[in-house]
């Protein structure tokens, strides 16, 4: 056989063995070579190797102020969030070692895998260092400047190639390293919808520690507080709700709702609201309470929390305290007319009230806390005491029906805030001798409530509700025209809905006219020219140049901590 046929036949038999022989499964190969890839290029989830190395890099970086090699600048860069050394110090709240740290990333830019890397262990710093909320004011600038920075190199991290996914991730969030940054997410997770969640966490390896997802939460809060009156309210509930899982977001979230709430047109009680900023802040009735509050909300929505404290405290006592188990939905009815006037109140609490365990009865004590007594002496451990001030009186009203309404000045009460105790029988709250005591009115069948109602108009200056000029109202042609003689100046609405911007001239001899002048303008009399032999007072303070002029022009004079006075 010559060579060349030789040679046939032997290509014949290599290609006959290779065509039988079972070709090799390349998957595992395969997979080893991605995870080389992944290693090499970088891969979103991934750290930058142990946290010990990463630990030792950053200890180094702030003893020695060096990065002497690339290894040196990506560990620092991974651990550039995290407290290390003693005292314990994270870099990016250092003045000089983090802006440093900075530039020495910048000059990798020749190097795009390195670079990569570094603004990988950057990124996952950026994200889970609380910059926007943090106090610490070097922190904070720190964090803009890493922003800035991670900002103005994404478009370029994502053009290096292989183009990696979560680069490209990143740059389709880039958001993210903006003012806002989840703002562009809160419709439609106001509207269920949170795909968006999984995806960041899914391709950008945001998890649950990171400040995005409090933004997220926030960014609801803030898109909501945005909508009109009959879109907001439907979000209340389920933004309380939301906020009640992300405990470090409370005080923002709800301080947010209630400034909106209170600016709705109906801002009636919303309980799951009110509990929840009570839970927070304990009650605003309660002086120590009080700074905290003004500082979350503002006097006008913690006021709008108050009276709806005040009206439940109402409806608990007259509904739920009752010496006799029944629901008093007369005397209910009556004081809740006067809920916006109640200017104080306590409850006095008898043994069965007191120690009960019923969720209700523990709501009522722990939302009266520092308000609440016991009430000692009394011959029924049902009973229970309510007590209200109203201008310059205390009126107390007892859970049996049969019992009178005792009225004290408000400046000689038979007990003191804070005590713990207080006696309900005629050497304590119904004691007719006490120099404090004014009168009693009983609850007769009949017209009780008008001779109420004439107490309250005529000695605490108080209106029901439903007769007090709206608040909106206030213009030159509302304010009360006292007499057809009086000369009144212009009258433009404040903002704080108090009075006109000039005094106005009111003829003192029409008492009644007078009140419903002060009603107008919150303000309390007291006539104790008659009954007493004593002055007429207006009681305020002299801080209102508007109402001192007014009153001085009709021959009242002050006196420091008691008000306005004229025989």
């Amino acid at each position: 056989m010559n060579p060349i046929a030789a040679f046939r036949n032997r290509l014949r038999q290599i290609n006959a063995e290779v065509l039988h022989t079972p070709i090799p499964s390349l998957a595992e190969e395969m997979a080893q070579t991605t995870q080389r890839l992944r290693t090499e290029y970088g891969d979103i989830s991934r750290g930058a190797g142990d946290q010990q190395s990463i630990a030792a890099a950053v200890i180094d970086y702030l003893k020695t102020h060096q990065l002497p090699t690339y290894r040196d600048i990506k560990y620092v860069c991974f651990g550039v969030s995290s407290p290390y050394g003693i005292p314990l110090t994270r870099v990016i709240e250092h003045e000089s070692l983090f802006p440093k740290l900075l530039k020495e990333v910048g000059q990798l830019q020749p190097e795009p895998r390195k670079f990569r890397r570094c603004y990988q262990g950057l990124l996952k710093g950026y994200l889970r260092y609380p910059g926007q909320q943090s106090e610490h004011t070097i922190g904070h600038n720190n964090w803009l400047a890493l922003r800035g920075f991670l900002a103005q190199h994404c478009k370029a991290l994502k053009q290096q190639k292989p183009v990696l996914e979560w680069t490209q991730a990143l740059y389709d969030h880039r958001n993210l390293l903006a003012d806002n940054p989840c703002k562009p997410y809160a419709k439609a997770m106001l509207a269920g919808d949170s795909s968006v969640v999984e995806e960041l966490k899914t391709r950008l390896g945001i998890d649950d520690d990171t400040w995005v997802m409090n933004e997220l939460v926030l960014a609801q809060v803030q898109i909501a507080t945005a909508l009109n009156d009959s879109a907001f309210l439907p979000q209340v509930t389920p933004l309380v709700q939301l906020l009640e899982q992300h405990s470090g977001l409370i005080t923002k979230g709800l301080a947010l709702l209630l400034r909106r709430y209170q600016a709705c047109l109906d801002h009636t009680e919303h309980p799951i609201l009110c509990e929840a900023a009570l839970r927070e802040w304990k009650s605003p009735w309660l002086d120590a309470n009080k700074p905290l509050w003004y500082a979350q909300i503002g006097e006008v929505a913690t006021n709008m929390v108050r009276l709806w404290l005040t009206k439940q405290h109402i409806k608990d006592f007259f509904g739920l305290l009752q010496a006799d188990g029944q629901a008093d939905s007369q005397r209910m009815a009556f004081w809740l007319q006067y809920a916006e006037a109640i200017d104080d109140f306590w409850l006095a609490l008898g043994a069965y009230s007191f120690t009960n365990r019923q969720p209700d009865y523990q709501r009522i004590r722990t939302q009266m806390e520092g308000r609440c007594m016991r009430l000692e002496g009394s011959n029924h451990n049902r009973e229970n005491a309510f007590l209200m001030q109203i201008g310059n009186y205390i009126f107390i009203e007892f859970g049996k029906k049969d019992h009178a309404c005792h009225i004290f000045r408000a400046d000689n009460k038979p007990f003191t805030t804070g005590q713990a105790s207080v006696s309900g029988t005629t050497a304590g709250l119904k004691n007719t001798n006490h120099p404090g005591h004014f009168t009693k009115l009983t609850h007769q069948q009949g017209c009780w409530q008008d001779k109420f109602k004439d107490f309250l108009r005529s000695y605490a200056n108080a209106i029901p509700t439903e007769n007090k000029p709206k608040a909106a109202a206030f213009r030159a042609l509302d304010t009360p025209k006292i007499t057809a003689s009086y000369q009144t100046a212009t009258v433009v609405k404040s903002s704080n809905h108090s009075i006109s911007t000039q005094a106005q001239q009111i003829k003192i001899a029409d008492i009644s006219q007078l009140r419903a002048f002060c009603a107008a303008h919150k303000l309390h009399i007291d006539d104790l020219r008659v009954q007493h032999g004593g002055a007429l007072w207006v009681r305020t303070a002299n801080n209102d140049k508007v109402i001192a002029d007014a009153l001085k022009n009709l021959g009242f004079s002050y006196r420091e901590g008691k008000g306005w006075w004229r025989e």
